[in-house]
């Protein structure tokens, strides 16, 4: 069943805007690790928004969740990492797009796990190489410092990731099947 991820009505940009002021408020809570990173729990709202409605909607509540995050922490505006956010968000929500994927309805298979895996992490790599690259190119960053953060923050992200998000997300999967089992009895 695919699912349609343009429909751009109220309820999409409700959800959109609850996702980025979720996100970017608990993006203010964090373990500092290393030079300006943070593990950030964050990940896991992000995440579940992702999944739950699509790649458009994890995209842009990565995107203006972060920026939120950065605004609020008196940081600036830092395009290039708060597009890391929207990166990592959109390769999250394309388990969305896959067949007989449904978190609403509690349909993720062993299959839909392992990818949906492999693409948050894929979506860490792309966004912070970008980051780490733009910072060097467009900012004159040292490379050797752009280098250990973009190692750092994608380990700890991608743990972050694997072993709190994705327990949260298979719970919701679990969750969501019971409920959609229930029969009436006469």
């Amino acid at each position: 069943m695919l699912q349609r991820i343009f429909d751009f009505k109220t309820r999409t940009i409700v959800t959109i805007s609850i996702g980025a002021a979720l996100y970017g408020i608990t993006g203010l809570v964090g373990i500092p690790f290393g030079p300006n990173v943070q593990i950030r729990p964050s990940i896991i709202v992000l995440t579940i928004f992702a999944v739950y409605f699509g790649p458009l909607v994890g995209f842009l509540s990565g995107f203006l969740g972060h920026m939120l995050t950065d605004m609020l922490a008196g940081w600036g505006i830092w395009w290039n990492w708060e597009l890391s956010s929207g990166i990592f968000g959109l390769f999250c929500g394309a388990i969305y797009l896959f067949g007989n994927f449904n978190l609403r309805l509690g349909l993720c298979s062993k299959l839909h796990t392992v990818v949906l895996c492999f693409l948050g992490v894929i979506g860490f790599l792309l966004g912070y190489l970008f980051s780490g690259a733009t910072d060097i190119i467009l900012m004159g960053e040292p490379p050797i410092k752009i280098f250990y953060q973009v190692v750092i923050i994608f380990v700890t992200n991608s743990i972050v990731f694997l072993f709190l998000a994705m327990p949260v997300v298979l719970s919701f999967a679990r969750a969501n099947k019971k409920k959609s089992n229930l029969k009436i009895e006469p």
